[in-house]
């Protein structure tokens, strides 16, 4: 029978749970008898006490009671004497249901009959004094020494049963303490048992696991020459040799994605190449002279033409980096230089649409890069603002430093960007729609390509629209190692907004 890795796990963590709910069973057990005892305390000793101190609050009006009446003689205190004496009574028969003791009890009982005897003695000295409308005090039964045998017989059976529950909670305490050894000697032994169990089972685990990873992280690379060794038969084993079969269908589709790479360069590129120079050749005029109608037709197929072009370009680049056969070629830069060459090439784009492409310089800023392709970023941030801004609007330009990184900042005067759409804009193939962008859109890639290029130097791209319209997307890269350490901004990128707010101060 084949044990997986789900009865191996179970029956280790079966074994351990037996000892703990054998170990919680001891443990309730011996809670349930302390539980017990504390339970009694609050049912019987609270309840005592508190009714054996009204005994001595309603002794002690009773007392005084007694001495008004010598006093004034009226029938309303003997009347609330004998009130008195009644709730005394009541509270005795409380405090007897909480007794705990024989000894208790006893005492109770002495207390109540030395009660009554004082009651008795009283009731006569008021009886003989409203009769007579006068007593002398040496008339008067004495109840002085009642009153002290009262008080004492109280104070006494106060003390017993604050010993007799003390007892019981040392007890309880004594019972608590060594359940609670005796649960930690068990609780211990079982930690040891389970320590040992899932020593066992995660080296048992882990080593085929770490064999996963390395060779894992080799495929993320574009290795897929690496296997597994299968050397278990459960699902450990079964990933193993799913892992193998994944490695030979990734190599399978990576030779077939660079056949495929190779296959559309040469068949899309070659025949696109030789129609646009036809194209060029008919608009130059060798096939004759041109009707002003011919040549505007021409000249719609010569744009379109570069637009597939471009479009194939970009696809093939995404494809690249996608596949990870993209190769840069960095060497130091001066940032400056790499923008003023996107400004360059993009100068005449946006004349033709009555744009100005307004750049505020900034500090010196050496960044190891690939001139070419960073240049390419640049150049599809600044179309993309060129594109949604309107007719005579400026782009502005701005960069600086921060830290480690030199942020360039491309603003706009376009309809803008919703804040939910900030970061769908930069995958493949993702545009707003088209009433959000007065009707303009394109491919839907120099987005993505731009970010994916940046990342690959190790820089970010990300956007932000400011309060007054527009939209402003920045660029971070990091300094090289030959730029001298600049922690602050020697340009105000606050030129890159209308609001004053720089792209660093808006980072994500």
């Amino acid at each position: 029978m084949r044990l997986g890795l789900t009865h191996k796990i179970f029956g280790g963590y079966l074994a351990v749970m037996l000892l703990l709910g054998g170990i919680a069973t001891y443990a309730g057990i011996s809670l349930y008898k302390v539980m017990g005892t504390y339970s009694a305390f609050v049912e019987d000793a609270a309840p005592a006490l508190r009714g054996l101190y009204s005994l001595e609050e309603v002794f002690r009006l009773q007392s005084g009671n007694e001495k008004k009446f010598y006093v004034v003689g009226s029938p309303d205190i003997a009347r609330l004497f004998v009130e008195q004496n009644q709730e005394w009574e009541a509270l005795v028969s409380e405090i007897s249901r909480h007794t705990y003791t024989l000894e208790e009890r006893e005492m109770l009982t002495r207390l109540s009959g030395m009660h009554k005897e004082y009651a008795r003695r009283v009731a006569a000295n008021f009886v003989m004094q409203l009769e007579t409308g006068s007593l002398a005090e040496t008339e008067r039964l004495d109840t002085r020494e009642s009153i002290e045998n009262i008080s004492r017989g109280m104070r006494n059976l106060s003390t017993a049963i604050n010993d007799a529950q003390n007892a019981r909670l040392e007890q309880a305490r004594s019972d608590g303490g060594r359940t609670a050894q005796i649960t930690a000697v068990l609780g211990l032994i079982t930690v040891l048992v389970g320590l040992l169990a899932a020593l066992g089972l995660s080296v048992y685990l882990t080593r085929p696991v770490r064999r996963l990873k390395a060779a894992t992280e080799e495929v993320g690379q574009g290795l897929y020459g690496h296997r597994v060794p299968v050397a278990s038969d459960d699902e450990i084993g079964d990933l193993a040799a799913a892992f193998n079969r994944m490695a030979d269908r990734l190599e399978s589709l990576d030779a077939v994605r660079e056949e495929f790479i190779a296959y559309i360069s040469h068949e899309l590129k070659t025949p696109l190449t030789s129609m646009k120079e036809a194209n060029s050749l008919l608009l130059d005029g060798v096939a004759g002279p041109l009707q002003p109608r011919q040549r505007q037709l021409l000249g719609i197929v010569q744009d379109g033409g570069l637009r597939i072009e471009r479009l194939i370009s970009e696809l093939l680049d995404l494809s690249r980096m996608d596949a990870g056969m993209m190769t840069f070629f960095k060497e130091g830069n001066d940032f400056a230089t790499v923008l003023s060459g996107a400004v360059a090439e993009l100068q005449p784009v946006a004349e033709k649409r009555g744009i100005h492409l307004v750049t505020h310089p900034g500090p010196p800023a050496h960044v190891m890069v690939d001139h070419h392709r960073i240049r390419q970023a640049l150049t599809n941030l600044i179309s993309n603002a060129i594109k949604f801004s309107p007719e005579g609007a400026a782009v502005t330009l701005s960069w600086g430093i921060e830290g480690r990184e030199a942020i360039c900042s491309v603003a706009d005067r376009g309809p803008g960007i919703p804040e939910s759409a900030r970061e769908v804009i930069f995958e493949k193939f993702h545009q707003l729609a088209p009433s959000a962008l007065s009707g303009l859109r394109g491919a839907g890639l120099g987005l993505p390509i731009a970010r994916r290029i940046v990342e690959s130097h190790g820089g970010r791209v990300w956007v932000w629209c400011p309060k007054g319209g527009g939209s402003v997307f920045c660029l971070s890269l990091p300094l090289s190692g030959l730029h001298p350490g600049v922690t602050t901004s020697t340009t105000p990128l606050a030129a890159a907004s209308t609001t004053g707010a720089g792209p660093i101060a808006r980072a994500s």
